[in-house]
Order: C-alpha cells, then sequence, then structure tokens
C-alpha cells in the first residue's frame, strides 16, 4: 500500500478503439508527411489530454463515508449507505462511482453519482446480501470516473476503515417452540 500509485488508469473498450485509431492516423502522418494528417492527428491526442484532465478534476477533493447498518444477519439483504461530498471551491464533480472494499477487494455493488455540485454532499446506499456470518473488515472505497468520454476509467482508493458483524442466518420457529 505505501507504494501505490494515488491514481490508476485503464483504457476502456471504446478507448482501446480510440487509441488504435489514433496511433494509425500518427503512423499514416509519419509515413506521407501530410499536414492535414498531422492536424487532424493533434486534435485526437488533445482529446486524450483533455479527458485526462477533465477526470482529474472530477475526482479530486472528494470525502466519502459509510453508513452501517446496526443489525445485518446471514442470507438477509440489507442497505449500506454511502455518502461522497465535494469539498472544491467552484467545481462540480460529475460521472463518480463508489465502490465498497472488502479485504481490499472491491464488492459487485456501486453507487453511482451522476454530478456532484461544489460544496454539497449526496447519500445513497445499495443493497447487498452477505451469504455467512462473522466479522467483515471493510478497508475502503473505490472512487471512479470515466467522465467525460468515456475513454479511460480512472479510479482510486480511499482508506477508510470499518467493520460489519453479521449475525446467524434467521431460521423460522415452530409453533410448538414459542411458548
Amino acid at each position: 500500500r505505501r507504494f501505490r500509485l494515488p491514481r490508476r488508469i485503464r483504457p476502456t473498450r471504446d478507448g482501446v478503439i480510440y487509441i488504435a485509431v489514433t496511433l494509425g492516423v500518427g503512423l499514416a502522418a509519419l509515413n506521407t508527411q501530410n499536414n492535414l494528417l498531422y492536424l487532424v492527428l493533434g486534435m485526437l491526442l488533445s482529446l486524450i489530454v483533455a479527458s485526462g484532465l477533465l477526470s482529474e478534476m472530477s475526482l479530486r477533493d472528494l470525502q466519502v463515508s459509510r453508513q452501517v447498518p446496526t443489525r445485518v444477519f446471514a442470507g438477509r439483504p440489507f442497505l449500506m449507505g454511502v455518502g461522497l461530498k465535494n469539498t472544491k471551491q467552484r467545481l462540480p464533480s460529475f460521472s463518480v462511482e463508489v465502490e465498497d472494499l472488502v479485504e481490499d477487494k472491491p464488492l459487485e455493488k456501486r453507487c453511482y453519482f451522476l454530478k456532484l455540485p461544489s460544496g454539497r454532499r449526496q447519500q445513497t446506499s445499495y443493497r447487498h446480501r452477505l451469504a455467512r456470518r462473522g466479522a467483515y473488515r471493510f478497508t475502503g472505497f473505490r472512487i471512479s470516473t470515466k467522465f467525460p468520454f468515456s475513454l479511460f476509467r480512472k479510479w482510486r482508493d480511499v482508506d477508510l476503515g470499518g467493520e460489519l458483524v453479521v449475525f446467524p442466518e434467521l431460521a423460522p420457529v415452530a409453533p410448538w417452540q414459542r411458548s
């Protein structure tokens, strides 16, 4: 964890196609020495740079919190609350996804925030079901975005520990046992 990069980035399927087209135009521009192809290459590369800058601004200065339910039983669905606050002075954040990390592995559930204005806080929750009883250790959150052009997915991990104790599965009680 000490040597982890602050941001990670991975191209989407559309991003891989876009990069391949950009490389093709770049090779054609170098091969033909055509000024129009150099101009098109510059426009394609500037879109990649703009995507990187805008996604960085969208992920910057976000604070995330978790609202853990009081009681959770194995095999029963529950709601886990997630809050996100934008601490930037002027700029909003767009298209932000938040995932819980359980023992450094993301859950399959994501919370999506379309627009988070500056200085505001929004809350949402996701429904989840844990199969076994015991203690689950939450290590943090993964905050990601594909904003603005969905060419790349950029994310950062936020350390915020927590623990959830899951009680045994509830079983029905026979009528003769209720007295």
